[in-house]
């Protein structure tokens, strides 16, 4: 039940403190809503998963940033329904489609109308995606902000459940 030493190594150089109780709390408190299909829920569950337990090892960032990438492409293939599409492909048909929106993301303050954050995903999600699939592992200094920014990425693409009266 200890924490990784790594992760008092880069709270020495960058500051930020990280404690069990309010790092279960905050990857808790990330979800996908009930309109997103199963198998994405579940696959996110795993890496939500990935996140509490990379507090004890700090190797599983880069994996757990791995697996941010693959639900996000997973949902795109289900929302788009084409196999055939890779993730930037997927990444251009959403932003075509007007599926995701600056304003979808809790990290952006001051959302574009343009979309611009959005349309920066096309190249940037690939890049990032494709550099830890082949071997360069990231300095991972926090997972959350990957949970947060797959689920609402996820989260923009399927309609969510009317509430019952």
């Amino acid at each position: 039940m200890c924490i990784d030493k790594q992760h008092l190594f880069l709270t020495k150089m960058g500051g930020k403190k990280i404690d069990l109780a309010s790092h279960h709390q905050s990857i808790s408190s990330i979800k996908l809503h009930t309109g997103v299909p199963q198998t994405v829920r579940g696959q996110f569950d795993i890496a939500r998963n990935m996140a509490v337990y990379f507090f004890f090892f700090y190797s599983l960032g880069s994996e757990l940033q791995l697996k941010t990438y693959s639900v996000i492409e997973h949902a795109l293939r289900i929302k788009a329904n084409r196999q055939d599409l890779m993730l930037r492909q997927l990444l251009v048909l959403a932003n075509h489609k007007n599926w995701l929106k600056d304003s979808g993301f809790r990290h952006i303050e001051e959302p574009d109308s343009e979309n611009s954050y959005c349309a920066s995903l096309v190249k940037t999600l690939p890049q990032l995606r494709n550099e830890s699939a082949h071997g360069v592992p990231p300095l991972v200094w926090d997972c959350i902000g990957h949970i947060e920014k797959c689920a609402d990425l996820v989260n923009q693409l399927f309609p969510r459940p009317r509430k019952a009266h």
